[in-house]
């Protein structure tokens, strides 16, 4: 199938405003060219989609409230590595525009089979996209994906999104919808999150593999056995594991706690007394941790668990390398390939990233929800952090602030060391902080993020300490203002 002129035309504009972008803004140029070609051909992206079904590439969309940036480039790169080329919004660009500038993107000039002259051809093996949860319904039924990702279904952006059960009963339609046309298409969901499992009920086993955690990984010096844990973890799961999922998402009936004293969110075992939903057991589990690594197995298989040694900390992110490595098995990948991928994977700048500057250890992460918030916190995991807050209501932060109320800052107040916060709501969080506990005396207020950004680092380079680290934690917006202060 050949692309029409005026979509040749349009590519030709895509590349030519992308490097204007790129070399006199500085700007990575994918969404914005997208967005001005979509006001100009409102058909630009039916028509790219029905061209890329010529390729037949499979395609890979991961969705869920957090985790989709780190889970998508994880499956990405493994991609990569084992030698593939993979179209994919490794930016985190994932509303409609960041999507299809990614796959205009991926154009190349070649050859045509049985033609001499130049032509514009579709240059990757893989497409894999990271999709924002209202955007999924549409993406979906344009570029039809071989396999869908889901993370974690929790509150986000109220104003936005709205009510959490309504975003997830729109997925399960257009997963219903994509396995209707598209029958092969597997799901991979999470057996311990009752939201995201629920996309799978009532559809046929062989489009859907669970993923989830064996008692044993929590177990032994490692796990959270002692006391302490087990407190932290009752609360934790007070907050994040049942907050947004107290009804059943099927018939409306109360969720009861099946878990028997074992409070580990990961753990969770749900059931609907009323009609029967109820978390399903995994296909694929981490089984242990050992040696400093972790070990998973596909539960129905023969042969020795998959062992690697994660580069990113916490469980949450165990449970992004387990949804990655579901997918990736799906396609074949060796374990050998995964292995060295999962182990060497380092994060872009972006929801998620660490970096050494000036000695200093950077630790930036996304905080737009309190279920992420906390998974962030949970990282500082040593006395007297230094910490910078950039806390903003933009239109893409979400207006409403009330969720901060929500994050269990109680926690990790004696986590905290001077804390610094800027953005446009930065007193909303400071009375906050001030309520959990944090001192007043070690919060400062500094609107202009850049400003507040070199406080921060004056703050940390002060202190004769040998490990000195600084974590940045803001929401979206700032997040993009904060690329360009520390990445120049």
């Amino acid at each position: 199938m050949f692309l029409r002129k005026k979509n040749k035309a349009e590519l030709v504009f895509y590349f030519f405003l992308k490097f204007m972008l790129n070399k006199i803004f500085g700007r990575e140029g994918d969404v914005l060219p997208a967005h001005i070609l979509k006001k100009v051909d409102k058909n630009i992206f039916d028509n790219f989609s029905e061209h890329i079904f010529s390729y037949d590439v499979p395609a890979i969309f991961v969705t869920g409230t957090n985790g989709k940036t780190t889970a998508a480039n994880l499956i990405s790169e493994t991609l990569k590595f084992s030698g593939k080329r993979v179209c994919s919004n490794s930016n985190g660009a994932n509303m409609a525009n960041g999507i299809y500038g990614a796959i205009l993107g991926s154009y190349k000039l070649s050859k045509l089979s049985g033609l001499k002259k130049l032509d514009f051809k579709f240059s990757a093996d893989f497409i894999v996209m990271e999709c924002d949860e209202k955007v999924f319904p549409f993406a979906s039924s344009k570029l039809k994906p071989d396999a869908v990702v889901v993370t974690n279904f929790y509150r986000d952006q109220l104003d936005r999104y709205g009510e959490v059960n309504s975003t997830v009963s729109e997925i399960k339609k257009s997963v219903q919808n994509l396995l209707s046309t598209t029958p092969d298409a597997v799901i991979a969901l999470p057996s311990f999150e009752p939201l995201a499992a629920f996309i799978g009920y009532g559809v046929k086993n062989e489009n859907k593999i669970y993923y989830g955690f064996n008692e044993t990984f929590f177990n032994g010096t490692c796990g959270n056995n002692d006391k302490k844990n087990k407190e932290e973890n009752l609360r934790l799961f007070a907050y994040t594991g049942l907050s947004d999922a107290l009804t059943c998402p099927n018939c409306g009936g109360i969720l009861s706690d099946a878990n028997k004293g074992k409070e580990n969110i990961f753990l969770f075992k749900f059931k609907c007394e009323k009609c029967g939903f109820a978390n399903p057991e995994p296909d694929i589990a981490v089984l242990e941790k050992k040696q400093g690594g972790i070990s998973i197995k596909l539960l129905s298989g023969a042969g020795n668990p998959f062992f690697f040694k994660p580069a990113l900390s916490g469980d949450y992110n165990i449970a992004n390398y387990l949804a990655a490595y579901s997918v990736l098995k799906l396609f074949n990948i060796e374990d050998d390939i995964i292995k060295t991928s999962f182990e060497n994977f380092k994060t872009k700048f972006g929801r998620s990233f660490k970096k050494t500057i000036n000695n200093l250890e950077v630790n930036v992460d996304l905080v737009k929800n309190p279920a992420g918030f906390n998974r962030v916190l949970e990282k500082i995991d040593e006395s007297r952090i230094n910490v910078l807050f950039a806390f903003s209501d933009r239109d893409a932060d979400g207006r409403d602030v009330s969720w901060i109320w929500d994050v269990e800052f109680e926690k990790y107040v004696r986590n905290f060391g001077k804390i610094v916060i800027a953005g446009t709501r930065p007193f909303d969080l400071a009375v906050r902080l001030k309520t959990a506990g944090v001192n007043g005396g070690d919060i400062t207020v500094e609107h202009n993020l850049k400003k507040a950004v070199k406080k921060i680092f004056q703050i940390a380079e002060s202190e004769n300490i040998c490990n000195k680290k600084i974590y940045i934690m803001p929401t979206y917006t700032e997040l993009l203002r904060l690329k360009s202060i520390l990445i120049p």
